[in-house]
């Protein structure tokens, strides 16, 4: 791949990661992309009146997307679906989070999914979420949204010196060693001594402190995304997982109008604890979203059944590359290696969805399309993480199947992977959402 497609490519990811800062405002750049196209918002809480041959969106609850586009000659068949999700591991702060000690004004946090962390130690950190205002309406809250930007939180590691056996492997307790410090309470203004965060975060606002009613607020990394490699070849940033695939699934998703089909692509949140949400894969939204597309063509659910049964969907999540250092941990003879493909994967024990026709289907539009591809599966003594797709073909009967990039220390408050296969990925979901005519088995 040449040089001007690799920066290209890494400018875009870097543009979406840097304003991707929470699972809302993953959200809200994945919307601005589609009005720009053309997008039409409808409201998840009102009736709706849609038309052939047109594009919409529905915001579920701010961190949760579905789009979908309509064909022109759609008969109700050819059901097309691409997933990913909005959420990473990450730190959570708490209500009531100020804690005074020992001269320090810390923040107490939780732990949001698998996250890695010691990546999270000596990082500096800011936060970003939605803060729930008070109204003269009880039943409608202001809700906005934030970003703090700057470089506010950190949580310092041990000295070796009183740890000498840091080196050797140390265990984090979540509740003791993950504090972050957010002030020094004899620096403080005396203004902001007492509920730190929410005065800061009122005057972010420009909003009364009084007013504040809750907030879901998230820490993440300040440091910018990078590339690596002699030839620019790698790709350094957080929330590779999974914003690479939310990338590919919008490009996707934004490409054309199927003539008679219906293309739908979701970015699900809570994926990274376990989806079981009103707004995750594992909820109803998305065969409830479907239902009503279906009903406002007078297509009985029968009908509905059968595009189910007919329809392909995509799981689009990050896999594991194979580690320059311990490549012993993965499987001997289905790897992946960074700029070789986006990875197939597949499962004996089903934590990736996964249909060998959907397989047969996806290498073919590789192979049309010159589109580099590679099989990945677990070594057998090593299971490996779930994903969506396992989880959402439960209410949505669909074959599915999980794809995505390589990327090295997943769940790393930094992960690394080559930039080429976020081209490969981009390229097979637009292929994927183009090129599926008919009767969803064969290719234009």
């Amino acid at each position: 791949m040449d040089i001007e497609q690799r920066t290209r490519t890494a400018e875009e990811l870097k543009k979406r990661i840097e304003a991707s800062v929470s699972p809302f405002h993953s959200i809200i750049y994945a919307t601005d992309e589609l009005e720009e196209v053309g997008f039409e918002k409808l409201e998840l809480g009102s009736r709706w009146k849609i038309e052939r041959g047109r594009r919409y969106y529905v915001n579920v609850y701010g961190s949760t997307l579905v789009a979908f586009v309509i064909g022109e000659k759609w008969s109700g068949e050819n059901l097309r679906f691409a997933a990913a999700h909005s959420d990473f591991p990450c730190l959570k702060i708490k209500p009531s989070c100020q804690m005074e000690a020992n001269g320090y004004i810390k923040m107490n946090v939780e732990v949001y999914g698998g996250a890695i962390l010691n990546t999270w130690l000596d990082r500096p950190l800011s936060a970003a979420g939605r803060v729930v205002l008070k109204t003269d309406d009880v039943m409608e809250p202001e809700i906005r949204y934030i970003d703090l930007k700057k470089s506010l939180f950190i949580i310092p590691n041990l000295a070796i010196h009183m740890n000498r056996e840091v080196n050797k492997g140390v265990e984090l307790n979540r509740q003791k060693d993950m504090i972050p410090v957010m002030a020094l309470s004899d620096d403080t203004d005396n203004e902001l001594k007492k509920d730190t965060l929410n005065k800061y975060i009122s005057r972010e606002l420009n909003a009364d402190e009084k007013d504040i009613l809750d907030y879901d607020m998230f820490l993440y990394p300040v440091e910018t995304p990078c590339s690596l490699g002699i030839s620019g070849e790698l790709f350094s940033a957080g929330r590779l997982d999974n914003l690479t695939s939310v990338q590919a699934c919008i490009k996707g998703i934004k490409k054309s109008v199927p003539v008679d089909g219906i293309n739908i692509a979701v970015v699900y949140d809570s994926e990274e604890v376990g989806s079981a949400t009103k707004q995750g894969a594992g909820s109803i939204l998305t065969r409830s979203i479907i239902n009503r597309i279906f009903k406002n063509f007078d297509y009985d659910n029968e009908t509905m059944e059968c595009a189910f049964a007919n329809g392909i969907g995509l799981s689009v999540d990050v896999a594991h590359a194979i580690h320059p250092n311990v490549p012993e941990k993965n499987d001997p003879t289905n790897k992946l290696l960074l700029n070789h493909g986006f990875g197939i994967k597949t499962s004996a024990a089903e934590r990736y969805a996964s249909d060998p026709v959907v397989i047969g289907i996806i290498k073919s539009l590789c192979e049309k399309y010159n589109i580099r591809y590679q099989r990945f599966v677990n070594r057998s003594d090593i299971p490996g993480g779930s994903t969506l797709g396992a989880i959402a073909v439960a209410n949505l009967p669909i074959r599915m199947l999980d794809i995505g990039v390589p990327v090295l220390a997943m769940h790393s408050s930094r992960e690394t992977m080559g930039i080429d296969d976020q081209l490969y990925l981009e390229r097979i979901l637009e292929e994927f959402f183009a090129a599926l005519q008919n009767d969803g088995n064969n290719l234009k």
